[in-house]
C-alpha cells in the first residue's frame, strides 16, 4: 500500500494512482481497523485505556481532572505524546472543521513534494464555492494565491477555501477531468489525506470531503486529532499561520485587485500561551475546538468535540489546561 512522503520524499507516479480506501461508516466495526499494535510499530501516543472505564465525575474524584461540557476530550503532553488525561478520545465523531487541520497538512506536504510554488495562482471554480457554513468570501472565477488560500482555510475557517484547495492540489496529483462532479474531481486529495491518516496511526478517522460538513463517512476521534496536531507544531508554515489573529489577502476579481481580511475564529490566542489551532462547529458535531498551548518548557495539545456551546468550549479549554499545567509544574 502507498505511504504518503516524508516531506523530503518524492510521490511515484503509481502511488499517486492508488484509489481511496474502502469507505467506512462512522458506526462501522472497529475489528476491520488495521492491526497496529504488533511488534515493530510504533507507540501511538496516550494509547492507554484505562480513562476509557471513567466517568467524567470519576475522573474529577479521583484525579482533580476538572469538570467540562465536552463529550470527548484529551490533553496530550505535546513534548512527548503522553495521554495526561482523555474522556471518549477514541470514540469516532463528526468533528466539523477540524478536518481542515488535515486539509492544511495535506497541502503543505504536498507543496513542499512536488515543489509547488507557495505563492502560485489558484483559480476558483463556481462550484467550489457553492457550498453552506463559514466562508472566505471567495467568488467564481478569482484567482488567488495558495498561501493566502491557507489562510481562508485555516483563519475564517472557509469552506469554500478547503474546496478550492483540494481542487486545485488534485490537480498536480492527477489529470484533471473538468466535466466531472466537484466530489469527484477533489477525490485525489481526499484520498491523500486519508492515506496520511493511516501512516499517522490515526486509526479511528476518515475523510470524505476536506471541510468537516456533516456527513456520515467522515469521522475522527479526539486522540486522532491530538496524533496530526503533534505532527503539525513541527510544520513551521501551518504554525505561522494558525498563530495569526488576522491575514489580509490579495485576490485578482473582474480583472480587478481587490483586499480582503480574514479574522481567525480561534479565541484563545487572546490567551497568553496559545498559539494554535482551530476551530469547528457544525450541529451534528457540536463545537469542537483544538489547541495549543506553550509556556517555558510546558507543550499541550488540547481538543474538546462536542461542547454545550460555542462559548463554553474556551472555558473547557482553559480549565483542562490550567489543570494539565498545575499537574506538569508538580512532576
Amino acid at each position: 500500500m502507498f505511504k504518503p512522503p516524508l516531506p523530503n520524499q518524492r510521490l511515484s507516479s503509481k502511488a499517486l494512482d492508488q484509489p481511496m480506501i474502502q469507505v467506512r461508516s462512522i458506526g462501522s466495526s472497529q475489528s476491520n481497523r488495521p492491526n497496529r499494535t504488533s511488534s515493530g510499530s510504533r507507540h501511538r501516543p496516550g494509547s492507554s485505556q484505562r480513562s476509557l472505564s471513567f466517568s467524567k465525575t470519576d475522573l474529577h474524584s479521583k484525579y482533580g481532572v476538572p469538570l467540562v461540557t465536552a463529550q470527548n476530550f484529551i490533553v496530550m503532553n505535546g513534548n512527548n505524546g503522553q495521554n495526561l488525561t482523555s474522556f471518549n478520545s477514541k470514540k469516532r465523531v463528526q468533528v466539523a472543521s477540524l478536518t481542515k487541520l488535515m486539509t492544511s497538512y495535506v497541502a503543505i506536504q504536498l507543496i513542499r513534494d512536488l515543489k509547488i510554488n507557495l505563492y502560485q495562482i489558484m483559480y476558483v471554480s463556481y462550484d467550489a464555492v457553492q457550498i453552506s457554513g463559514t466562508s472566505a468570501f471567495l467568488h467564481p472565477y478569482d484567482r488567488i494565491t495558495l498561501f493566502d488560500l491557507l489562510h481562508g482555510l485555516m483563519l475564517p475557517s472557509g469552506n469554500d477555501a478547503a474546496n478550492v484547495i483540494a481542487e486545485n492540489l488534485s490537480s498536480f496529483i492527477k489529470d484533471p477531468v473538468s466535466n466531472i462532479a466537484l466530489q469527484y474531481r477533489i477525490q485525489p486529495f481526499i484520498s491523500l489525506m486519508n492515506q496520511y491518516a493511516l501512516q499517522l496511526d490515526m486509526n479511528d478517522t476518515q475523510f470524505y470531503n476536506p471541510h468537516g460538513l456533516s456527513n456520515d463517512q467522515s469521522f475522527s476521534s479526539a486522540q486522532d486529532l491530538a496524533i496530526l496536531c503533534k505532527q503539525i507544531i513541527n510544520d513551521p508554515l501551518i504554525m505561522e499561520i494558525v498563530n495569526k489573529k488576522e491575514h489580509q489577502a490579495t485576490i485578482q476579481r473582474n480583472n480587478k485587485l481587490i483586499k480582503l481580511t480574514w479574522e481567525n475564529t480561534n479565541r484563545m490566542l487572546d490567551f497568553e500561551g496559545y498559539c494554535g489551532f482551530k476551530t469547528g462547529f457544525t450541529n451534528k458535531a457540536g463545537p469542537c475546538l483544538a489547541t495549543l498551548f506553550k509556556k517555558d518548557s510546558i507543550c499541550l495539545i488540547i481538543i474538546i468535540l462536542n461542547c454545550l456551546s460555542k462559548e463554553v468550549r474556551w472555558d473547557d479549554t482553559l480549565k483542562l489546561s490550567n489543570w494539565a499545567q498545575r499537574k506538569l509544574s508538580l512532576s
